[in-house]
């Protein structure tokens, strides 16, 4: 079955692989919408990118779209809902993509925080009923955070938005640090892939030279071992025997000034009982990382 799927990514060389990997993907997924959030100039070329990407796969009717530029509730300034220069449009957008999908079907891929999937929920919550599924990269429980000790950076950019996804009854599933801080690209992970960049004009070749230059810095360097997390929910949902985890209610930390944005699993007697994502608590990494690279692999014709 072929599956409808959209990618909500931030800008980067890990961005570009996971919508490289998913074009690789024809039998599997679908590409219904492609969105970016952050700062405005990397969100631009990051679209550009894309568009070249999907002409190149014979998909230009596929949507790119900006994302939402920021929190869905700035930081001090908690009763605003909306950051200044934020119409919603990014939402609106996604919105009008998930709808386009039959009930029950599409499922949205988010590598970076989740204010424009919650914006979208909340501006349109029958949105919710064309939902297979939210796969999010986010969180951590066993493992210490990369924002602070107890928080994840997608979360901690935008808890609110966080906590307003698996608040909706939508079914949500969380890779969260535990499993993705071993899975990186390393100079042996790289190597492979050499052949990408045999035709620096191609859509491959840009890729691959994006991954060098963001694992040496784009000012040289001696090379470091560049996080993949972003390609974790498109291998999570079109690869699940990489991954095991559990049923569980998660919340999100909103409001405490040392702990906001973490992720806290809840008894089930504080949590009513009913579980709000899957949690994914182990990833083979070595095979993730197999199965990324082939797909990347794939993209040389």
């Amino acid at each position: 079955m072929t599956r409808p799927i959209i990618l909500d990514l931030t800008p980067g060389a890990q961005a570009a692989a996971t919508l490289l990997a998913a074009l690789q993907l024809p039998t599997h997924v679908r590409l219904a919408g492609v969105l970016f959030s952050g700062e405005a100039t990397e969100v631009g070329v990051a679209m550009a990118h894309a568009r070249d990407m999907l002409d190149q796969h014979g998909l230009a009717d596929v949507g790119v779209y900006a994302g939402a530029p920021g929190p869905m509730v700035p930081p001090y300034g908690a009763g605003r809902s909306l950051p200044a220069g934020n119409d919603g449009l990014g939402a609106a957008h996604l919105v009008q993509a998930i709808r386009a999908c039959p009930p029950d079907s599409v499922s949205v891929c988010c590598s970076g925080p989740l204010s424009t999937l919650a914006l979208a929920l909340v501006q349109a919550p029958d949105v919710a009923g064309h939902l297979h599924g939210v796969v999010m990269a986010g969180g951590a429980f066993h493992v210490p955070g990369n924002v602070t000790t107890v928080a994840e950076r997608n979360i901690a950019a935008d808890p609110e938005a966080a906590s307003v996804v698996l608040g909706m009854d939508v079914p949500v599933t969380l890779v969260p640090l535990d499993c993705t801080t071993r899975f990186v690209a390393d100079a042996v992970w790289m190597e492979p892939l050499a052949a990408m960049g045999h035709d620096p004009a191609s859509v491959a070749g840009r890729v691959h030279a994006d991954l060098v230059a963001a694992r040496m810095g784009r000012g040289g360097g001696n090379g470091v071992d560049l996080a993949l997390a972003a390609a974790t929910p498109l291998l999570a949902l079109v690869a699940p025997a990489l991954f095991s985890g559990h049923l569980a209610h998660v919340a999100v930390e909103c409001r405490g000034t040392f702990t906001r944005g973490m992720t806290v699993i809840q008894l089930p007697q504080h949590a009513g009982g009913q579980p709000n994502a899957l949690v994914l608590e182990r990833m083979s990494v070595d095979a993730a990382r197999g199965v990324l690279r082939d797909l990347l692999r794939a993209a040389v014709k």
